[in-house]
């Protein structure tokens, strides 16, 4: 079930809303089935009475009185769609948010990017229980490169609700709550559980899921408290979309032994006949997953005065990611090692943790809630089959610790809340608070095996003869010592809001927060004006002006690892090399042009109404525009062409000696200030039909555009060396404003007829494009990815066996729909005929926000107790 975004009716039913043509339409069939049969409309189900915390400090109120736009999602309707991961559910259910469904590469295959409103996730500060939730130690180098939250990494089963808030709240929450908050409310049982057990399989094979969730609730105390646990155990394989590769494989054979291409007397190596030919593992969905999420949530009243309260998640992850599949004849191959190539596998191994702990109570007249959270994120990298060919055959292994990234974070609060006779309406309601925020990032060094240059030349009488392997490990390589590093820094922040029904129909909030950062973030300042104006009982209109702010992460700052990957050199050419990924704060960085990173500041301008002409039907309009100063991206790749050193220079001053053809290097910089603009529509309607049961039909709409106002200047150290070397150039920029579907509709209905409730969810994602692997700022828009349009299908049908035992079946994406595949450009390989391979014919880009790997199909058997 979803929960709704508002009503004034007392009965507790409901589902959610969306697009005005839904409205529109519902609306005529009310009023005449009302003017017809009255009794039959008394029967109808009255959308239920939400009311929500999340942007209104202290108090609770019904979602349609709040001046901001906000859904609310029930723990019912997530669980309820068969996804198998929080990220996902959010991007079937919230239309303004999106999540492309596979890693792009390096540790995204962990925590992936996505997007609300257009903009980067880590500009949504994500709450549990309204306390801030720590980001990922993960850097998210896929995109924009960011340290989001890690929605994954809390049990399902124990989530009440999720309250999206879309609108600025940085003056009332703080850095990062530029494009909205999502606050998570765990659940409160005393008593009762429940236990789900799904299964499921993706079309692409083997594309396995297993997955477990336990909840149980227990009274604590005699004066109404609770502790509410949770277990979620998941367990999900991967889905290979490649097609077949062309080419050789193997090198031709003279008397028996691997001889160079075009060698007079070879013959094709007969194994080319019978090899493997689905080879890209690290295409679609390219990792195993091994999750288990725990939580628990206690409340314990010891008085009017004080009420102690604790929750906290623990989690464990474990990654195996196939990332980059190598032929027998690659440069980057030990024939004696791997005689048939391999599929390099990245393991992500991360424990993580949050405790939260305070009291909260009435004291001389105020409302006040103290507490305190730690948390802390580490993952430790490690690669397995996969080698440093550089090491040679002799001192060949193929197992390696990658070094580990660690990011802990302390935030404690004091909120104080009380009402205050100004002479309106109602009493204001005033809050104040002060915040303090430690944080530390750290990176650690890998083994020396994993990145260094071993040297190894191949000997005369083979295939490779004087040629040098590139150096450190294939497709991932590790952190050395000299990109390890750690940084910690403190805020402290003090806020102001205050909130009123002017009058009877007239409200209005202000709220004002100053914040203080003891590194390059130095001071900032925003603010917020959300009024509501209620024109009828039925309509009202609302809208919010305010300013915010996204202080640059820690890993931001301090990120740094040299990779391997495909460059375009000053011949134009593509060719595998080795980028340095720079903290913008060191010296190799400053010689390129860098600058210490700032924070991002916003304006956010939002106006839209709430229309509920009926009990049972309702619809929002809201239209927006967030402007964004200082936009931090990843730069693009830095490539020395036309003779220039720059770069390498750059790499040899601080002892990095690049031995790959190009030299290349990049960093993250504030590089333009945009523009995101876009309404969302949303609305519902509730129904009865007799004999044939009730439906809540409902339909979401968001259209979103994104465009650049300004880019900064190249950086003068970059300027005087051409245009080849653009830090923010048209690949960034295309990327930034185009790689997500310019908008999103839901249609869905949840039909109940007796023991059997169906649920049926028609989506549209829009267009969006992309550029192809190793495109330059010289590419023209027409070479680019295009993706058209689709609509993809989702059902779900459960049946109530008993009052306790419910089994469902259902299918995501139900036809198979995939993103239409593009052209595949060979990859150059001098090596082999022709000077060209092809290492898949498959090509569905990495922005998918429906997947690339087809139908989804699952079983789910739930207990309640």
């Amino acid at each position: 079930m979803r929960l709704p975004l508002h009503s004034r009716s007392t009965k507790p039913k409901a589902h959610r809303l969306s697009t005005l043509m839904l409205a529109c339409a519902a609306l005529p069939a009310v009023n005449q089935a009302q003017a017809q049969e009255p009794a039959a409309a008394a029967a109808v189900s009255e959308l239920a009475t939400v009311t929500i915390s999340t942007g209104s400090r202290g108090k609770q109120i019904a979602v349609i009185d709040s001046p901001s736009p906000i859904d609310v999602v029930s723990g019912e309707e997530i669980r309820a769609t068969g996804k198998a991961s929080l990220r996902e559910v959010l991007g079937t259910l919230v239309p303004s948010y999106t999540a492309p469904a596979q890693p792009g590469g390096g540790t995204s295959a962990s925590i992936r990017p996505t997007k609300i409103r257009g903009l980067s996730g880590d500009m949504l500060l994500v709450l549990v229980n309204g306390k801030r939730r720590h980001n990922t130690a993960v850097y998210n180098n896929f995109g924009t490169g960011s340290v989001p939250v890690d929605l994954d990494l809390i049990p399902v089963s124990a989530i009440e609700r999720i309250e999206v808030l879309r609108d600025g709240a940085a003056a009332q929450y703080g850095s990062d709550a530029i494009a909205g908050v999502l606050n998570i409310i765990l659940k409160r049982d005393a008593e009762g559980g429940v236990l789900t057990l799904t299964g499921g399989q993706q079309q692409d094979r083997p594309g396995d899921l297993a997955q477990l969730g336990f909840n149980k609730g227990l009274a604590l105390g005699d004066g109404g408290g609770f502790i509410n646990v949770a277990v979620d155990v998941r367990l999900q394989g991967p889905s290979y979309s490649a097609g077949e590769a062309q080419g050789s494989f193997y090198y031709p054979l003279l008397n028996g032994q691997p001889v160079p291409y075009g060698t007079p007397g070879a013959t094709p190596d007969p194994r080319d006949a019978t090899v493997d030919r689905l080879l890209a593992k690290g295409t679609g969905r390219s990792n195993r997953d091994r999750v288990i999420d725990t939580s628990y949530n206690a409340e314990l009243p010891i008085s009017e005065a004080l009420t102690l309260y604790s929750f906290s998640t623990f989690s464990h992850r474990d990654v195996v990611d196939t990332r980059g599949t190598y032929r027998p004849n690659a440069l980057n191959n030990l024939l004696e090692v791997f005689p048939d190539g391999f599929a390099a596998q990245r393991l992500i191994s991360e424990p993580n943790y949050q405790l939260a702990a305070g009291g909260k109570g009435l004291l001389a007249g105020w409302n006040y809630d103290l507490s305190t959270t730690y948390a802390r994120d580490l993952a430790v990298l490690r690669a397995q089959n996969t080698l440093n060919a550089s090491l040679g055959p002799v001192n060949a292994k193929t197992d390696f610790y990658l070094g580990n990234l660690l990011f802990k974070q302390s935030t404690t609060n004091l909120d104080l809340t009380r009402e205050i006779d100004l002479g309106t309406f109602k009493p204001a309601q005033l809050s104040v608070g002060l915040e303090d925020r430690w944080e530390r990032y750290e990176e650690g060094a890998g083994e020396p095996d994993s990145y260094r240059d071993g040297g190894y030349v191949f000997p005369a009488g083979t295939p490779r003869a004087g040629q040098r392997p590139p150096a450190g490990l294939q497709s991932f390589i590790g952190t050395s010592a000299r990109d390890a590093g750690a940084k910690e820094r403190n805020s402290v922040a003090a806020y102001v809001d205050l909130g009123a029904n002017i009058t009877q129909h007239f409200y209005a909030d202000a709220a004002a927060r100053f914040e203080h950062y003891n590194d390059s973030s130095g001071n900032t300042g925003s603010g917020k004006l959300a009024l509501r104006y209620e024109l009828t009982h039925a309509l009202a209109l609302r809208g919010t002006v305010s300013s915010g702010f996204r202080a640059p992460s820690l890993a931001q700052q301090i990120f740094s690892v040299t990779q391997s990957s495909t460059v375009v050199g000053s011949d134009g050419q593509q060719r595998s090399a080795l980028i340095a990924y720079l903290p913008p704060e060191s010296a190799a960085a400053k010689a390129l042009g860098a600058r210490p990173l700032t924070p991002e500041k916003s304006r956010n301008l939002s106006l839209g109404f709430t229309f509920e002409p009926l009990r049972n039907a309702r619809l929002t309009v809201d239209g927006y525009q967030i402007k964004v100063r200082d936009l931090i991206v990843k730069g693009e790749p830095l490539t020395d062409s036309g003779g220039s050193t720059l770069v390498r220079d750059a790499l040899v001053s601080i002892g990095l000696v690049n031995p790959a053809p190009t030299s290349s290097a990049q960093y993250n910089i504030n590089a333009a200030d945009i523009t995101s603009r876009g309404i969302d529509i949303t609305s519902e309607y509730s129904a009865s039909y007799g004999g044939w049961g009730k439906v809540r039909w409902s339909a979401l709409y968001n259209y979103n555009r994104l465009t650049i106002d300004r880019i900064k200047d190249n950086p003068p150290e970059l300027a005087v060396f051409g245009t080849r070397y653009t830090s923010f150039g048209r690949v960034a920029q295309l990327q930034l404003t185009e790689s997500s579907p310019r908008d999103k509709l839901v249609l869905a209905g949840n039909w109940e007829l007796g023991a059997f409730t169906t649920n049926l969810r028609f989506t549209r994602f829009g267009s969006y494009s992309e550029p192809p692997s190793g495109a330059t700022s010289t590419l023209s828009l027409d070479k680019y990815m295009h993706f058209a349009a689709r609509w993809i299908t989702d059902l779900e049908t459960s049946w109530k066996v008993t009052r306790a035992f419910t089994a469902s079946v259902g299918a995501n994406n139900l036809f198979g729909i995939r993103p239409s595949s593009q052209a595949v450009t060979p990859i150059a390989d001098a090596s082999l005929p022709g000077g060209s391979r092809l290492d898949s014919s498959n090509n569905y880009g990495l922005f998918s926000p429906y997947g690339v790997n087809g139908r989804f199909v699952y079983a789910r058997l739930a207990y309640q107790f």
